[in-house]
């Protein structure tokens, strides 16, 4: 098991690279000219002089496999370089805002978590109910709600037309990620619930299910400890599909919100042309999605070591 975690995390290692070097070759050949960003936005003359200056300052004049070496050598010390706008260290301004993200991303993630389980259960366990019919109505209309769309509709009702919380930013401390939490997990919520209910009701068909109710254990014992336990490593996989979800819902709710998080940092990265932002937030977003995948399969290897070995 120690050798299947070794390599699991060490395969994550070329992944990161190869997403890295593609963004970084990427950003340079499609991408705009930071330099003229950077002229506008500053209001200095456009000359060849000053173009050229900024150009071997920002380390542009480079080819583009040394400029990525470079580049390499100063994330790997997570040091990814300074912001062509700000002047401010990359690693800094982020260590600034992922708090506010991370916090946002822990609440959505919850949300999904307890609440897909608790309504999977109760929709598997009432199955072609009134009460299943409800969950599944929500649902439906859950997973057909865009998540910028519903953070317009909960501000505009519950900020502005009701007053319960301020509309923008983080005023009201933890208050302030309610409608935003909501806002990015009600679509992974609504999916998950769905998988949870699915796999418990094929669960159920089982044979040693039929036997443990044959043996006259409590029926909640029998959802619990043998439909939900049995049904859980694909629910367990889909956790890792709905953290990168959460993460690109984030992106785009934190402006809608102005939280100060590396969602609306990188969106202001991104108008800009910052590209030393833009690396850092992509290989950010990299980590975390490979990550978070190799934890789901050690985890599921954990539950049913079989796959391990078979590995």
């Amino acid at each position: 098991m120690k050798k299947y975690i070794a390599l699991r995390l060490l395969s994550t290692i070329p992944i990161v690279l190869v997403t890295s070097f593609v963004i970084f070759v990427l950003l340079r050949v499609c991408g705009s000219d930071p330099v003229a960003s950077y002229l506008l936005n500053s209001q200095l003359p456009a000359t060849p002089e000053i173009i050229a200056q900024l150009r071997a300052e920002f380390g542009l004049d480079k080819a583009i496999l040394e400029q990525y070496v470079a580049w390499l050598g100063g994330a790997i010390r997570l040091d990814f370089g300074t912001s062509y706008m700000s002047g401010r260290e990359v690693a800094s301004d982020f260590a600034e805002f992922l708090p506010v993200s991370a916090a946002l991303i822990a609440c959505g993630l919850g949300i999904v978590c307890l609440g897909s389980v608790v309504l999977g259960i109760l929709g598997a366990r009432f199955a072609n109910t009134a009460l299943d019919f409800i969950i599944r109505a929500f649902c439906f209309i859950g997973v057909s709600m865009p998540n910028f769309w519903l953070a317009f509709l909960l501000m505009l009702f519950f900020s502005l037309h009701l007053g319960w919380l301020a509309p923008l930013g983080l005023e009201e401390g933890a208050r302030s990620f309610i409608l935003p939490a909501i806002s990015i997990s009600l679509m992974s919520l609504c999916i998950n619930t769905r998988l949870v209910r699915a796999n418990m009701l094929e669960v159920a068909k089982e044979r040693h299910i039929l036997y443990a109710r044959l043996r006259g254990l409590p029926s909640g014992t029998i959802t619990i400890r043998h439909i939900f336990y049995n049904a859980s490593l694909p629910i367990i996989t889909a956790m890792g599909m709905h953290l990168g979800e959460l993460l690109g819902a984030a992106l785009v709710v934190e402006n809608i919100y102005a939280l100060p998080g590396i969602g609306l940092y990188a969106i202001q990265a991104i108008a800009n042309h910052d590209y030393p932002v833009i690396e850092c937030f992509f290989v950010l977003m990299c980590v975390v999605f490979v990550l978070s995948n190799a934890l789901i399969d050690i985890i599921y290897a954990l539950l049913d070591p079989r796959l391990a070995r078979e590995r």
